[in-house]
């Protein structure tokens, strides 16, 4: 008898504080496919959160009264993750008051000590672009995106730094992924006279977005003259917690000429393995034959585009033209298959494709 009092006074007080906490917002989150979507990332518009700023708050999904992690983003929008099942109206509700801590599931940064390296990664995969100090050691130097493999949720980057022992299998993963002179798992160049345009590597960094869901960072390529234009180039690249694909947007600024071709893909090197170009969903994917290390899955996807995508010079990807300063938008990654999660070339068509279908119905937001 005394413990169910005492059960009863707990949700009376629980209740209670609940009732003095005071609601800032509603919403209605609808995922409108008939599939699941787990830690989907949802970018609430500023006009809908504009009550919001300023002020301390948590964001709790008004159902199971889980609170939700949250970020603000550089151009002002809420980021938010949560799962939605398939056909699901999630209600979620802003409280006015201290959130929890959420340890960060991103994480980047620029590393000197190689050779100006920059890293970056999530709880599923970490990747880096390679610095202008490394081009003074031509044996080394690569171009494109490396992927580097993991099986750990924790962030790993300054470990495997310190340690200087990446390319062997510690436990948590390695980077075994080749890139050499190559877009390696998903990068851009420009395409003149039917070869890759090589400008260098980046020289100058800024990081835009820390997380804790969503880590972004721009790269700046200076000035290059080549068969008649003089071309400089601004990337930006984001990483969300739980994907294993970066969004990239990438700026050519050129003149001489008015168009320049470009090429976006990821290699191949004419392995063997399941090359596959899925043209109705736009996207392209390699999954080499399996190694000692195991397989790294490599993926490219256009958003929004009708681009043909074809296989060329030892590289999966689109060929197309675009004008000074015109934005070129793909989505690219890597997944491995020792992972656990992505084990085959199957798995990860299937994985790709979601995540196309997904771009194209994002989660709807009302009040």
């Amino acid at each position: 008898m005394k413990s169910t009092l005492w059960g009863l006074v707990m949700i009376h007080c629980v209740s209670f504080m609940h009732a003095q906490q005071s609601i800032l917002l509603k919403l209605e989150l609808k995922n409108s496919l008939t599939i699941p979507r787990n830690m989907e990332s949802v970018e609430i518009p500023l006009k809908k959160v504009r009550i919001l700023a300023g002020q301390s708050f948590t964001i709790n999904d008004a159902s199971s009264k889980k609170e939700l992690p949250y970020q603000w983003l550089a151009n002002g929008d809420l980021l938010i993750q949560s799962d939605f099942r398939a056909g699901e109206i999630k209600k979620i509700e802003f409280y006015k008051s201290s959130p929890q801590h959420f340890e960060p599931k991103v994480y980047g940064r620029f590393v000197p000590e190689r050779l100006g390296d920059f890293a970056w990664e999530n709880e599923k995969i970490a990747f880096r672009m390679y610095g202008k100090e490394l081009e003074k050691v031509p044996e080394q130097n690569g171009w494109g995106m490396d992927a580097w493999t993991k099986r750990t949720n924790k962030m790993i980057i300054n470990q495997w730094y310190q340690l200087n022992n990446y390319h062997q299998n510690n436990g948590d993963g390695l980077d075994f992924f080749q890139v050499g002179r190559t877009l390696g798992a998903g990068d851009v160049l420009p395409f003149i006279n039917n070869n890759f345009a090589y400008l260098g590597n980046y020289t100058s960094y800024k990081i835009i977005e820390e997380g804790p869901l969503r880590f972004t960072f721009e790269l700046t390529y200076p000035q290059v003259k080549i068969d008649g234009y003089e071309i400089s180039a601004l990337k930006r690249i984001s990483l969300d917690a739980g994907s294993q694909l970066n969004k990239s947007v990438i700026r050519y600024d050129f003149k001489g000429k008015k168009t320049l071709p470009v090429f976006t893909g990821i290699v191949h090197w004419d392995g063997k393995g399941q090359k596959i170009i899925d043209q109705d969903n736009q996207l392209a994917a390699y999954w080499p034959e399996n190694s000692k290390n195991g397989t790294v899955g490599s993926a490219i996807l256009y958003p929004n585009s009708n681009n043909l995508i074809i296989d060329k010079n030892k590289h999966l990807g689109s060929e197309t033209n675009v004008k000074s300063n015109q934005a070129v938008t793909f989505y690219t990654g890597a997944v491995w298959d020792k992972a656990g999660e992505i084990t085959s070339g199957k798995n990860w068509l299937h994985y790709l494709q979601e995540f196309s279908l997904r771009l194209k119905h994002p989660i709807q937001i009302t009040q």
